[in-house]
């Protein structure tokens, strides 16, 4: 695989090995063309200097002949009387002797008197060559003469006056030219552009008239592509205006690239070794940096499927090596002890270290065993949340440990089992042997429980709630047992008993009760008409008019079945759906009282409400909120509350109340005189309203200490504040004793049962005009 450690560590030793060979070679390519072209221009420039200082002796060899031929007596003598035997045998034997290839003696015009060479034939333009010489005496100029190349010099010969010229010069020819090739040691030509002249070392024979720029762009094949065979510099050379001539110093570059390109391979040659054994050497590297790295991933395989215990390589490593494979040893270990500290805690309470309710299920339905009896004990520690709100979580966490281990203490001796399976519900399991000794067991364990706890240096008194359950007789699965048994201490909890134990058919009313809580909230959220409210009328004896109404919810389900009030609001509080459902009736009262004041009438309304409503932080802003959608006074609406809803809460109900009396909000308190409000605590309370229980109302006309406690009751009332309302009533009688002892508002079915909203209206337009 490419993606792999090894091929990876491969890839870039090669890598650096290539960069390194590509940085070499290049290094070289570029230090290697700089020295060649500094050694070329060194060359040139040598060979320019040899051919100049071979140029000026040429020319002062030619000026000194030239001197000593025009300067000699007998010549001049011979020139002047045209002695032409004479000046021939002169010219050639000086020729002879200064090895000069040309000496001609030529008359005023310019024409041709004689030569060392009769044979030649020298054409007319000796005449123009000559007049041309004549301004540059005694300097070297190159000419082509009979389509030769000579380097040549004219002095006058005088006698005294003049009266002729010599002219003397060398020929530029192939031996020159390989000579120059020799001093220089590079090659030269000789170029007369106007006579198409060349003399060159570069040519083998003489040929046509080529371009210089042949010589300039003439290329060789190389491993590199075409490159150029020559380096050329151009030379002036002293000639005539109309006839120039250059000569080309021209170095061979082919030598070179051959020496470089031999060097190149050689290199090559290296960097493919290199690359082999980089190859190997970093294979060998990487199988031994990967071959420890793929026993590791395998030990981590082995600590992913839970196996700690695995040794690792035995084979000495490196000391790097060694400290991983020690680190992962360490790692394993602290995994596995990670491992069993998390499976702990998953399967345990981290508080009290009982099972937690998912173990508890496990272990049950692991260790229940039909041939043995066991007796299931749910335990439910009332009041422990009030605990932690008066004295802290610190005090409700120690109470919680206290339990279990009292809890551990009991069971322990039968060799239970314990679960801590709710915030403040424990679980004991133990085996029985069937007969009614366990019931004497669960009331030890009662008694043993309900003893006082000292919690940092605080006597503290616990209550508790215990449900039983008999395995295998009531049940056989380990979760139909622990719902039973939880919906015992439910029972027992709602019954007021301590000890409660299960009875066939609590589960299927359980079930029902569950049921009709699902079919409450959803009755809530359809808002379908199954949930209605209903109005009672309250009289106003001192005025006679019916100016309140006390409003009470109805659930008529879809089938037709009437559900009890008591029955869902029960289910409703237990559930902690009462929030819900206290939302949906003051939106549906206070919008029924909105709509009666479009219709003239003008009504306060009595709304129930529960402790739960009161505690819960968002009751007040929606009140407040509706209230204000809905345009209605808050006057108009009072709150009733019962007597237990205030003992409860009281430190919470008291704020709440008080803020909603901030808003005009009225306050009632209901069913007064069967709960435990103290007439301390009576004169606390920030409400607007007593309301008299029924029980003292509904035979008020037959029973003499009813009368005196309604009486003495109403009486002080009116003396705290508070207006007094009676419900209950049922007789005329009950109302004319009512009516004398100044109750300021009654309700009962005397007056009316409660009506819903529209039969309401017509009853009291009907009340009305009874009574106008």
């Amino acid at each position: 695989m490419t993606n792999s450690l090894k091929n990876r560590i491969i890839i870039l030793c090669v890598g650096l090995v290539l960069l390194t060979t590509m940085v070499s070679l290049f290094s070289f390519w570029w230090s290697t063309s700089e020295f060649n072209e500094k050694k070329v221009t060194q060359d040139i420039n040598v060979a320019e200097n040899v051919y100049k200082q071979y140029l000026s002796a040429k020319q002062s060899l030619l000026l000194t002949a030239a001197k000593v031929l025009t300067s000699d007596f007998g010549f001049k003598q011979a020139v002047a009387t045209r002695d032409a035997d004479t000046i021939s045998s002169v010219l050639y034997n000086h020729s002879q002797r200064i090895n000069a290839d040309l000496m001609l003696l030529l008359d005023l015009s310019g024409k041709l008197i004689s030569s060392n060479t009769p044979q030649q034939n020298f054409s007319n333009d000796l005449v123009q060559l000559m007049s041309e010489l004549l301004n540059n005496s005694e300097q070297s100029n190159f000419v082509v003469l009979n389509n030769e190349l000579y380097q040549v010099i004219l002095l006058p010969v005088k006698a005294p006056r003049t009266v002729a010229y010599s002219l003397v010069g060398f020929k530029i020819d192939e031996s020159v030219v390989l000579e120059l090739k020799n001093l220089t040691g590079l090659d030269v030509s000789f170029i007369a552009k106007g006579d198409d002249l060349v003399r060159s070392s570069l040519l083998e024979r003489p040929v046509p008239f080529i371009p210089t720029e042949y010589f300039h762009k003439k290329t060789t094949s190389r491993i590199f592509g075409e490159q150029l065979v020559y380096r050329n510099r151009d030379l002036s050379l002293p000639s005539l205006n109309q006839h120039s001539v250059n000569v080309m110093l021209s170095a061979d570059l082919t030598q070179s690239y051959s020496e470089f390109e031999r060097l190149f391979f050689t290199l090559m040659f290296l960097a493919a070794i290199t690359i082999v054994i980089g190859i190997f050497t970093s294979s060998l590297l990487a199988k031994n940096l990967t071959m420890p790295l793929s026993q590791l991933a395998s030990l981590a395989r082995q600590f992913a499927r839970g196996n700690y215990s695995v040794d690792a390589m035995s084979k000495k490593q490196s000391s790097e090596i060694s400290t991983l494979i020690d680190a992962f040893k360490n790692m394993g270990n602290d995994i596995q002890e990670r491992e069993q500290q998390i499976s702990f805690a998953a399967k345990h309470d981290t508080l009290t270290g009982f099972y937690n309710r998912s173990a508890m299920l496990e272990v049950l339905n692991e260790q229940l065993n039909k041939d043995r009896e066991y007796t299931l004990v749910a335990i439910d520690i009332r009041g422990l949340r009030h605990i932690n709100d008066k004295l802290g979580p610190r005090i409700g966490d120690d109470c919680l440990k206290a339990v279990a281990g009292r809890i551990a203490e009991f069971s322990d001796e039968f060799g239970g089992l314990h679960a801590r399976i709710g915030g403040d519900e424990f679980l004991t399991v133990f085996p029985s042997d069937g007969s009614q000794n366990f019931k004497n067991d669960i009331v030890g364990l009662m008694a043993q429980l309900q003893a006082c706890y000292t919690i940092q240096k605080l006597k503290i008194n616990l209550r508790f709630s215990t449900g039983v359950v008999q395995y295998p007789a009531q049940g056989l699965k380990a979760d139909d047992l622990i719902r039973r048994v939880l919906i015992a201490v439910d029972n027992g909890e709602n019954a007021h008993e301590s000890i409660h134990y299960y009875q066939a058919g609590e589960d299927e009313e359980h079930l029902e009760r569950l049921v009709m809580i699902d079919e409450l909230k959803q009755a809530i959220a359809d808002d379908d008409g199954q949930l209605f409210m209903t109005y009672q009328p309250k009289l106003n004896i001192a005025s006679q008019k019916i100016d309140k109404v006390e409003s009470l919810i109805r659930w008529q389900q879809k089938d037709g079945r009437w559900i009890s009030p008591e029955l869902f609001i029960d289910l409703a509080e237990q559930s902690g759906l009462i929030v819900e459902l206290t939302e949906w009736v003051i939106k549906t009262v206070i919008k029924q009282v909105e709509q009666w004041q479009k219709n003239g009438i003008y009504m306060q309304a009595a709304i129930n409400v529960s402790a739960q409503d009161i505690a819960y932080p968002g009751f007040h802003s929606n009140l407040v909120s509706t209230l204000k959608n809905y345009s209605v006074a808050p006057a108009l609406i009072t709150i009733e509350l019962t007597e237990r809803d205030m003992i409860e809460n009281e430190e919470k109900g008291i704020q709440a109340l008080e803020n909603l009396k901030a808003i005009g909000v009225k306050i009632s308190l209901d069913d007064y005189g069967v709960g435990q409000t103290s007439l301390g605590r009576l004169k606390m309370l920030p409400i607007d309203e007593l309301k008299l229980d029924k029980c003292f109302i509904l035979k008020l006309d037959e029973s003499e200490k009813d009368q005196f406690i309604v009486e003495s009751t109403i009486t002080l009332g009116h003396q705290l504040g508070f207006s007094v309302v009676a419900e209950g009533v049922e007789t005329a009688g009950s109302l004319e004793l009512l009516k004398s002892m100044k109750c300021d508002h009654v309700q009962g079915y005397y007056l009316s049962r409660p009506l819903k909203a529209d039969v309401f209206e017509q009853w009291l337009k009907e009340y009305n005009n009874e009574h106008a």
